[in-house]
C-alpha cells in the first residue's frame, strides 16, 4: 500500500444508505472498500462513481483513451459511459474505496468544484489529508452513524484528493501569520496593504508568494470562508438571508447573494431548497 495509506484499517465493506435516511445536499447512495481488486471491470454505470485508488496501479480505459492508474490517485466512472479498467503490468490488484452518487448529482458535483467531467483520472494532491478522512469514514460507518454525516466526510474526502497540501506554509513563517490573522478575522475583507507593510512584504511580494502557496488570492480565501459560514447557516437554521448576509460580513443581501452565486454556482435560497429537500425523508 501507498506510504500514506500503510496499516489503514477499514472495519466493513460497503455500505448503503436506506431508502428513508435524510443526508445532505450531496447524499451518497454507497461506498464500499475493496481489499484486493483483481481483474477488470468492462461495464456502463448508471450511478457517478469515485474510485480511489490506495494502492498499486493498472489502467483506466475511457472513449478509447487508456489513462495510467498509479496510486495514490482517484478515478471516475460517469453514468452512462462505457468503461474498461482495472490492475495490470507490474500491478496484479490495488486497493480501492469507492463512493457511488446518483446520476443526477452530476451537475452539482461539477458546480461543488469536485467532479471535472473531461478529468476521469487525476493524482491525490494531499494522501495524509485524505486519509484522515478515510479513517474518519470508517468509524462514522462502523458506528451507524447518521447518514448526513457520512455525505459530509465524503464530500471532504473527495475535495482533498484535489486540494495541494498546506503544509508548505510551515517554510513561510510570515504567510502563516497572515493566514492566520484572515482566519480570525474572516467576517471583514482582508487590507492586504496593511498585511504587507505589517509582514515586511510589498503588496505585489505578498500576492506572489500566497499565490505560489495557498493558490487562491487572499481576497479569494477570506471570501469563501465567509460564505462557508453562510452555507452552514442556511443548511443548519432558519436565519432569514439578510441576517445571514450580516452575519458573514456582507453589506446586504445583494452582496452575499451575487458572492454566494459565484462560489456555488447557484443562489442562496435555491441552495437552501436543495439542502431542506435532501435534509427530508424521501427526498434522497
Amino acid at each position: 500500500m501507498d506510504a500514506h495509506f500503510k496499516n489503514l484499517q477499514f472495519p466493513i465493506s460497503n455500505w448503503h444508505r436506506k431508502t428513508d435516511e435524510p443526508g445532505g445536499l450531496l447524499p451518497l447512495r454507497a461506498f464500499g472498500f475493496l481489499r484486493q481488486k483483481q481483474g477488470w471491470v468492462r461495464e456502463a454505470f448508471d450511478t457517478v462513481n469515485f474510485s480511489l485508488i490506495l494502492s498499486g496501479g493498472g489502467t483506466y480505459i475511457r472513449r478509447s483513451t487508456a489513462h495510467q492508474i498509479e496510486a495514490p490517485c482517484v478515478a471516475v466512472q460517469m453514468p452512462g459511459e462505457f468503461l474498461e479498467y482495472g490492475p495490470d503490468g507490474a500491478h496484479e490488484s490495488w486497493i480501492e474505496l469507492y463512493l457511488v452518487y446518483p446520476r443526477k448529482l452530476v451537475p452539482l458535483l461539477a458546480k461543488s468544484g469536485l467532479l471535472e467531467v473531461g478529468s476521469p483520472v487525476w493524482k491525490m494532491e494531499n494522501p495524509a489529508a485524505v486519509r484522515d478522512h478515510l479513517e474518519a469514514l470508517a468509524t462514522c460507518a462502523n458506528s451507524n452513524d447518521a447518514a448526513a454525516r457520512i455525505d459530509r466526510i465524503a464530500e471532504r474526502l473527495v475535495l482533498e484528493t484535489r486540494l495541494r497540501p498546506a503544509p508548505a506554509l510551515e517554510d513561510h513563517s510570515a504567510l502563516r501569520g497572515i493566514l492566520e490573522e484572515i482566519r480570525r478575522n474572516w467576517r471583514t475583507p482582508p487590507d492586504l496593504d496593511r498585511l504587507a507593510a505589517t509582514h515586511g512584504f510589498s503588496v505585489s511580494t505578498l500576492k506572489r508568494r500566497w499565490a505560489s502557496v495557498v493558490g487562491v488570492p487572499p481576497a479569494r480565501y477570506a471570501l469563501r470562508l465567509r460564505i462557508g459560514e453562510g452555507s452552514r447557516l442556511l443548511a443548519q437554521t432558519a436565519e432569514p438571508i439578510s441576517g445571514i448576509a450580516h452575519q458573514c460580513g456582507f453589506e446586504d443581501e445583494f452582496y452575499f447573494t451575487k458572492a454566494f452565486r459565484r462560489i456555488h454556482g447557484i443562489p442562496p435560497r435555491e441552495y437552501r431548497k436543495s439542502v431542506r429537500k435532501h435534509q427530508s425523508p424521501g427526498g434522497v
